[in-house]
């Protein structure tokens, strides 16, 4: 008797609802789809117990007939599409007919529908992809689906589920990017029957913007309006100072449909070429028009990415977008001064060592912009906000990489004691594109990167606190006001779900509105100007840091506190030269920065005299 035999109908399903259902969110995203779908202005969405106990959808769409209602369930059965050539001019968010297919197969269903004009409703209930009961109903027009205890009859696929508030976070970041794709519908989430997102629907992108981000993400960005051959590309970019530690941020919609692109991030990443710090990502939010015969949806089971006809056209439109916006904007001004600035003795007071408890930095200086067009409506005035570009502006190459030539064996043959006192002797001769410090000892010219020398210093502090302290703990001061930092929603869910961590690094936050925590206090390396963006940093970082390491959250705290200090591009008057070394030599390893960059390298005599041909 052969081996291959055939799967019985229910384990077929439950393997087929595995492509489409991987998590609570997938099961939203379906049916909000759905509702989008059907012309739906008004979509509520409800959770309980992170969607694994209960989730349930509903709009006030069109509706569905009895006859309908039940279809719905059917593997395949949809209203979108008749034949595969119909893919090619396609409107719609969904088009398989697999979602409640899917969904019924691997949890309890209940769904309501009323077909406007209809005098009654239809309830249809359905487990584990069977129909079970069908009756007539009342309600109101529109369709209600209720989903519980999702993955019951499959403990395989339940134990992978993460715990309620991650998946929570999950829902509420598909939500939020519903809200921004969608400004002409109003969204409303409940978690355990607290409502926690309520957008406006008033066809407004900005307003959309503001009820996901908040205003200090609406007053640093930019709209993007550009129309070429083929492609279309609108929504928002941020300034340089919205700029994040991984690319949570950057939501990209194509066709209205919510994808991962690399193509579309590789021309982000380019576009801000020059403008931000290695290892820093731009905010965006880009919503891309192409026609539907050029462009394939159907090459992943949730529909996340999709085919482009020529990525080249797409690569260059994104690119020349926001570059355009950013250049107009004079963030910066190619091959210029612009990013030199001139500090006093008052502004920079005194790096600390690993023993100093006290920093007192320079103010960061802003600069005023023009306002932007709102793209979408030609009359109407939107952003009014401020930056400073030269905080975010990158050194184009690696020091290691730059330098790598001159390190040769008469540097590493230096013992630690020779090297670091040759250094604290050498006369500090200037500043090279004012990023690198440059110093003369008798035999050697020495290089140094300013803001790697200051980043060591602050993340050896922190960790010489916490060895003292024997925990996590880091020495933290009470400000004289509250400082009010506004985040989005699921980055206000990720929060709540680690203050401890805040805590052990010195920070003490009340939330005291939608999205919106008070500082009280604050690590005493923070400049207070700049909590927002150290808190953000801070929770980039666990949104990276899948092992929640202790030293993760010293170093982004470090690294956030520095940018605030001493940056590449700001110019050091010799007093705080002489500072930055004094800090920098007692340190137990002072010749790289806690990314494994060097703080400064040798070059000597005899090398650059090879070089210029004078010996051979």
């Amino acid at each position: 008797m052969g081996r291959i035999k055939l799967l019985d109908q229910a384990t077929a399903n439950g393997i087929a609802a595995g492509e489409v259902v991987e998590r609570p969110a997938s099961v939203i995203k379906e049916l909000v789809e759905n509702s989008l779908d059907a012309g739906a202005t008004v979509i509520t969405v409800e959770i309980i117990d992170g969607g694994i106990k209960l989730m349930r959808v509903t709009d006030n769409g069109c509706g569905m007939d009895s006859d309908d209602a039940v279809a719905a369930f059917s593997c395949h059965a949809t209203s979108k599409l008749s034949q595969l050539s119909d893919l090619e001019s396609l409107s719609t968010m969904g088009f398989r007919g697999e979602a409640l297919s899917s969904i019924s197969a691997v949890s309890r269903v209940v769904l309501r529908s009323r077909q406007v004009g209809d005098e009654f409703g239809t309830t249809v209930i359905a487990e584990a992809g069977k129909i079970i009961k069908k009756d007539k109903s009342g309600g109101v027009w529109g369709t209600c689906v209720e989903i519980r205890d999702l993955f019951y009859n499959f403990p395989a696929r339940y134990k992978f589920l993460k715990k309620d508030q991650t998946e929570a976070q999950y829902i509420t970041l598909l939500c939020e990017r519903f809200v921004l794709i969608r400004p002409d519908v109003s969204f409303r989430l409940t978690k355990n029957d607290k409502e926690i997102l309520h957008s406006p629907g008033n066809n407004d992108p900005v307003s959309a913007l503001y009820c996901v981000y908040g205003k200090d993400v609406v007053s640093q960005s930019i709209v993007v309006r550009s129309d070429f051959e083929q492609i279309k590309v609108r929504g928002f970019v941020g300034r340089p100072t919205l700029a994040r530690s991984g690319r949570s941020e950057q939501t990209v919609f194509v066709n209205d449909r919510i994808i991962r692109s690399k193509t579309i991030s590789a021309a982000i990443d380019e576009a801000y070429k020059t403008l931000l710090m290695k290892g820093k990502y731009a905010f965006v939010v880009l919503m891309i028009y192409v026609p539907s015969a050029l462009v394939d949806v159907n090459v992943h089971p949730q529909k996340s990415e999709v085919r482009f006809w020529n990525d080249s056209e797409v690569f260059r439109a994104v690119y020349h977008s926001i570059r355009g916006v950013l250049m107009s904007e004079s963030l910066v001004e190619e091959g210029s001064e612009k990013h030199e600035k001139v500090s006093t003795k008052s502004d920079f007071e005194s790096i600390p060592t690993v023993v100093q408890p006290t920093i007192s930095f320079r103010p960061v200086t802003e600069t005023s912009h023009d306002k932007s067009k709102y793209p979408f409506s030609e009359e109407r005035e939107t952003f009014n906000s401020q930056t400073n570009a030269s905080d975010d502006v990158s050194v184009q190459q690696d020091i290691s990489t730059l330098f790598s030539r001159p390190q040769t064996n008469e540097t590493n043959a230096m013992s630690r004691s020779e090297s670091l006192q040759e250094l604290a002797n050498a006369r500090y001769i200037g500043s090279l594109f004012s990023t690198y410090l440059l110093f003369e000892s008798d035999h050697n010219m020495i290089v140094m990167d300013q803001h790697a020398a200051h980043e060591k210093i602050l993340f050896e502090k922190l960790l010489h606190e916490k060895a003292r302290r024997g925990d996590t703990a880091v020495s933290s001061q009470k400000l004289l006001s509250p400082v009010v930092i506004s985040m989005s929603l699921s980055d206000m869910m990720l929060m709540e779900d680690n203050l401890s961590r805040f805590n052990d690094i010195g920070f003490e936050l009340d939330r005291i509105g939608e999205r919106e925590y008070a500082v009280r206090y604050a690590p005493l390396v923070c400049d207070t100007k700049t909590l927002q963006t150290v808190i953000q940093n801070l929770i980039d970082q666990i949104k990276n840091d899948k092992n929640k390491s202790d030293d993760g959250m010293l170093l982004a705290l470090a690294t956030s506190a520095c940018k605030a200090a001493v940056k590449a591009h700001d110019r050091l008057d010799p007093l705080e030269v002489r500072s930055l070394i004094d800090a920098l030599i007692v340190l137990e390893n002072p010749y790289s920065c806690p990314h494994g960059r060097p703080t400064f390298v040798y070059f000597s005599k005899k090398y650059l005299d090879k070089e210029f041909k004078r010996i051979i």
